[in-house]
């Protein structure tokens, strides 16, 4: 601020100086510039102008004086220009590094949270796997249940007939167990009446051995006593004596 004060002088003084040269032109007689004709003096050029055609040494002095000053603030300028450069830099420096810090603090998160998501990716590939597997045993155990049920039926009908086939078994041998109760009994029978028959046929066999031995001791004993008179009466088979018969045994 300044600095663009006392530039602002030095301008006015330029000015002053300039109607100065054109009142002294009036005052010589000599003719003024117009404004048509007038250039526009730059710095370079104005400064020329006062080195060379300055009617005043001392304006000159204190113009190269002030411009000294100007040059020396120029430096302080320039030096709290590079102070305020370096100052910035060590702020901005010291930001930049904490933000270099804690992108990479965020950059190591990223990568734990990119870990964690493959995981987390992996798990769930594996559980739906597992679902899938899970499925799978569920339908087959589902199917063999359904099997076992069915075959508990079929095995439930064949007890069911084999159960209808031994009681038709069962009926069926409680007849032939008749039928060879009856056979036996009659077998017995027969072998009954048959031994009847023989003890029947031994003791009347017996008794007419007897018989024949009753006739011929008769005989004997008539051939040795003498002869005698017949009885008028035989005697009847009523009173011919008793002959005893061999006891039977039980069948």
């Amino acid at each position: 601020m300044t600095m663009c004060v006392r530039l602002r002088r030095l301008f006015q003084r330029a000015n002053v100086d300039g109607r100065e040269t054109r009142e002294g032109r009036m005052d010589a007689g000599l003719p003024s510039e117009s404004n048509e004709g007038r250039r526009r003096w730059t710095w370079r050029m104005w400064m020329a102008h006062r080195q060379t055609s300055s009617p005043v040494p001392v304006i000159s002095n204190q113009f190269e004086k002030e411009e000294e000053e100007l040059m020396e603030e120029i430096q302080l300028i320039s030096q709290e220009k590079n102070g305020l450069r370096d100052y910035l830099n060590l702020t901005l420096g010291s930001k930049i590094m904490r933000l270099n810090q804690s992108y990479e603090e965020l950059k190591l998160k990223q990568k734990e949270l990119m870990t964690l998501q493959h995981d987390l990716e992996m798990a769930t590939m594996e559980a739906r796997e597992e679902k899938e597997e899970l499925k799978k045993e569920i339908n087959f155990y589902s199917n063999l249940q359904c099997r076992a049920l069915m075959e508990n039926n079929l095995i439930k009908k064949k007890l069911m007939t084999l159960q209808q086939e031994s009681k038709e078994v069962q009926a069926e041998w409680a007849s032939i167990q008749q039928h060879l109760d009856v056979n036996l009994s009659g077998k017995d029978e027969q072998e009954n009446n048959s031994i009847l028959d023989t003890q029947e046929h031994q003791v009347s066999e017996t008794a007419r051995e007897l018989g024949l031995a009753t006739d011929q001791e008769d005989s004997i004993l008539q051939n040795e006593l003498p002869p005698q008179e017949a009885p008028a009466e035989e005697l009847s088979p009523q009173e011919a004596p008793a002959v005893e018969l061999p006891p039977q045994e039980a069948p």
